[in-house]
Protein backbone atom coordinates (compact mmCIF):
# COMPACT_ATOMS: atom_id res chain seq x y z
CA UNK A 1 0.00 0.00 0.00
CA UNK A 2 2.56 2.50 1.12
CA UNK A 3 4.53 1.78 -2.09
CA UNK A 4 1.64 2.27 -4.34
CA UNK A 5 1.14 5.57 -2.95
CA UNK A 6 4.85 6.88 -3.44
CA UNK A 7 4.31 5.79 -6.82
CA UNK A 8 1.07 7.79 -7.08
CA UNK A 9 2.74 10.96 -5.76
CA UNK A 10 5.39 10.27 -8.67
CA UNK A 11 2.82 10.32 -11.53
CA UNK A 12 0.57 12.80 -9.73
CA UNK A 13 3.24 15.45 -10.13
CA UNK A 14 4.37 14.08 -13.72
CA UNK A 15 0.37 14.74 -15.01
CA UNK A 16 0.50 18.29 -13.04
CA UNK A 17 3.46 18.85 -14.88
CA UNK A 18 2.18 17.97 -18.23
CA UNK A 19 -0.84 19.82 -17.42
CA UNK A 20 1.30 23.33 -16.92
CA UNK A 21 3.30 22.49 -20.01
CA UNK A 22 -0.19 22.57 -22.00
CA UNK A 23 -0.09 26.33 -20.97
CA UNK A 24 1.89 28.22 -24.43
CA UNK A 25 5.30 29.79 -24.03
CA UNK A 26 4.06 32.83 -24.71
CA UNK A 27 1.12 32.76 -22.25
CA UNK A 28 3.72 31.34 -20.05
CA UNK A 29 4.20 35.16 -18.45
CA UNK A 30 0.53 35.32 -16.82
CA UNK A 31 1.45 32.87 -13.96
CA UNK A 32 4.79 34.85 -13.53
CA UNK A 33 3.72 37.87 -13.46
CA UNK A 34 0.89 37.05 -10.92
CA UNK A 35 2.92 35.35 -8.70
CA UNK A 36 5.17 38.73 -8.83
CA UNK A 37 2.49 40.80 -7.97
CA UNK A 38 1.76 38.62 -5.34
CA UNK A 39 4.78 38.32 -3.24
CA UNK A 40 5.22 42.18 -3.38
CA UNK A 41 1.49 42.72 -2.53
CA UNK A 42 2.58 40.20 0.67
CA UNK A 43 5.82 42.46 1.03
CA UNK A 44 3.77 45.54 1.28
CA UNK A 45 1.81 44.34 4.25
CA UNK A 46 3.13 46.73 7.22
CA UNK A 47 3.89 44.90 10.24
CA UNK A 48 2.84 45.84 13.90
CA UNK A 49 5.66 46.28 16.48
CA UNK A 50 4.67 43.51 18.68
CA UNK A 51 7.16 41.50 19.29
CA UNK A 52 5.55 37.91 18.21
CA UNK A 53 7.02 34.02 18.94
CA UNK A 54 10.01 32.32 18.23
CA UNK A 55 8.23 30.15 16.09
CA UNK A 56 6.17 32.38 14.32
CA UNK A 57 9.28 34.32 12.66
CA UNK A 58 10.31 30.83 11.89
CA UNK A 59 6.90 30.07 9.72
CA UNK A 60 7.09 33.24 7.95
CA UNK A 61 10.86 33.09 7.18
CA UNK A 62 9.91 29.64 6.22
CA UNK A 63 6.96 30.62 3.97
CA UNK A 64 9.98 32.52 1.47
CA UNK A 65 10.93 29.02 0.11
CA UNK A 66 7.61 27.76 -1.39
CA UNK A 67 6.78 31.22 -2.43
CA UNK A 68 10.04 31.91 -4.41
CA UNK A 69 10.01 27.78 -5.35
CA UNK A 70 6.73 28.17 -6.89
CA UNK A 71 8.41 31.68 -8.69
CA UNK A 72 11.13 29.19 -10.00
CA UNK A 73 8.49 27.07 -11.41
CA UNK A 74 6.17 29.37 -12.99
CA UNK A 75 9.71 30.75 -15.06
CA UNK A 76 10.72 26.99 -16.19
CA UNK A 77 7.11 27.38 -17.80
CA UNK A 78 9.45 29.99 -20.37
CA UNK A 79 11.91 26.99 -21.22
CA UNK A 80 11.73 25.51 -24.04
CA UNK A 81 10.12 22.01 -23.63
CA UNK A 82 11.65 18.36 -24.70
CA UNK A 83 9.00 15.87 -24.92
CA UNK A 84 6.89 17.53 -22.72
CA UNK A 85 8.95 18.72 -20.15
CA UNK A 86 11.16 22.31 -19.40
CA UNK A 87 14.68 21.44 -20.76
CA UNK A 88 16.47 22.13 -17.11
CA UNK A 89 20.12 22.43 -18.65
CA UNK A 90 22.88 23.79 -15.87
CA UNK A 91 22.77 27.15 -18.00
CA UNK A 92 18.84 27.14 -17.77
CA UNK A 93 18.37 26.36 -14.16
CA UNK A 94 21.45 29.24 -13.40
CA UNK A 95 19.17 31.49 -14.73
CA UNK A 96 16.37 30.62 -13.35
CA UNK A 97 17.80 30.96 -9.94
CA UNK A 98 19.73 34.27 -10.61
CA UNK A 99 16.20 35.56 -11.52
CA UNK A 100 14.50 34.15 -8.54
CA UNK A 101 17.30 35.70 -6.07
CA UNK A 102 17.52 39.14 -8.24
CA UNK A 103 14.10 39.24 -7.78
CA UNK A 104 14.30 37.98 -3.80
CA UNK A 105 16.74 40.90 -3.66
CA UNK A 106 14.49 43.51 -5.02
CA UNK A 107 11.65 41.53 -3.11
CA UNK A 108 13.80 42.74 0.41
CA UNK A 109 14.56 46.65 -0.98
CA UNK A 110 11.03 46.86 -1.33
CA UNK A 111 10.50 45.28 1.94
CA UNK A 112 13.01 47.55 3.95
CA UNK A 113 10.21 51.03 2.75
CA UNK A 114 7.29 49.21 4.43
CA UNK A 115 6.27 50.30 8.15
CA UNK A 116 7.50 47.44 10.62
CA UNK A 117 9.16 45.68 8.03
CA UNK A 118 13.31 45.41 7.23
CA UNK A 119 15.48 43.73 4.11
CA UNK A 120 17.31 40.38 5.34
CA UNK A 121 20.34 38.72 3.45
CA UNK A 122 19.06 35.50 5.09
CA UNK A 123 15.62 35.85 3.71
CA UNK A 124 17.28 36.38 0.08
CA UNK A 125 19.43 32.95 0.79
CA UNK A 126 15.93 30.86 1.76
CA UNK A 127 14.18 32.47 -1.43
CA UNK A 128 17.08 30.85 -3.35
CA UNK A 129 17.48 27.56 -1.46
CA UNK A 130 13.29 27.45 -1.77
CA UNK A 131 13.67 27.70 -6.18
CA UNK A 132 16.92 25.59 -6.20
CA UNK A 133 15.00 22.34 -4.22
CA UNK A 134 12.00 23.04 -6.82
CA UNK A 135 14.26 23.16 -9.83
CA UNK A 136 15.76 20.06 -9.03
CA UNK A 137 12.57 18.31 -8.13
CA UNK A 138 11.25 19.12 -11.24
CA UNK A 139 13.98 17.91 -13.38
CA UNK A 140 14.23 15.00 -11.80
CA UNK A 141 10.68 14.12 -12.04
CA UNK A 142 11.09 15.08 -15.72
CA UNK A 143 13.59 12.61 -15.96
CA UNK A 144 13.43 9.05 -17.60
CA UNK A 145 15.12 7.54 -14.33
CA UNK A 146 13.15 9.39 -11.86
CA UNK A 147 11.58 6.65 -9.11
CA UNK A 148 9.73 7.04 -6.15
CA UNK A 149 12.31 6.36 -3.28
CA UNK A 150 14.64 9.19 -5.17
CA UNK A 151 12.01 11.47 -5.27
CA UNK A 152 10.88 11.04 -1.65
CA UNK A 153 14.64 11.29 -0.59
CA UNK A 154 14.91 14.59 -2.67
CA UNK A 155 11.55 15.87 -1.34
CA UNK A 156 12.77 15.07 2.39
CA UNK A 157 16.33 16.85 1.57
CA UNK A 158 14.42 19.75 -0.19
CA UNK A 159 11.67 20.43 2.94
CA UNK A 160 15.41 19.63 5.40
CA UNK A 161 17.24 22.42 3.50
CA UNK A 162 14.47 25.29 3.62
CA UNK A 163 13.60 24.49 7.01
CA UNK A 164 17.83 24.50 7.90
CA UNK A 165 17.66 28.33 5.59
CA UNK A 166 13.91 29.77 7.63
CA UNK A 167 15.60 28.69 10.78
CA UNK A 168 19.00 30.72 10.35
CA UNK A 169 17.27 33.29 9.39
CA UNK A 170 15.22 33.41 12.68
CA UNK A 171 17.67 33.23 14.74
CA UNK A 172 20.98 35.00 12.69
Amino acid sequence: MERDSRSAALRALRRVGGGLQRLPRRLAWIPVLAWVALIWYLSSQSSDDEPSPPWLGFVSNLAHAPLFGLLALWLALLLPREGGWPRLTRWAIAGLLAGVVLYGVADELHQSTVEGRDASLLDIITDGVGAACTLWIVHYVGGSGASEGGLWKRLALGVLACATAALCASVL
